[in-house]
């Protein structure tokens, strides 16, 4: 609580941010060792995601894994699960786990930070 003439005192105000700003970025995690980070300066739709996926992911996998099997994790994000995202996955002979809805627990990336 303020006291009378202590509206403008400045042990009395919070500041407040209405559209704080936000910093995306890609990155993958394996058993084999970790992936380069890739930091988006747009909004991620199908088109970027898979750019990322191509000058990114693939280089990654192939250090990591080189000619070895492995599973591709994502989640349901509206940039993953779209239909040209899966035809890329296809395309390359990548196989996706299949991600249940509204699964944040199995993120394994929460348990990184």
């Amino acid at each position: 609580l303020r006291k009378r003439g202590e509206a403008q005192n400045p042990h009395c105000l919070r500041s407040s941010v209405k559209f704080p700003q936000s910093v995306m970025f890609w990155g993958a995690m394996s058993s084999a060792g970790v992936g380069p980070l890739c930091f988006l300066r747009s909004k991620v739709n199908a088109a970027v995601y898979q750019e990322v996926l191509e000058h990114f992911m693939l280089p990654a996998a192939d250090q990591l894994y080189g000619d070895a099997d492995f599973i591709f994790q994502q989640d349901l994000a509206p940039a993953h699960s779209a239909k040209a995202t899966s035809t890329w996955f296809k395309d390359h002979g990548i196989p996706v786990l299949n991600w249940p809805a509204n699964s944040p627990d199995l993120k394994s990336i929460e348990n990184l930070w």
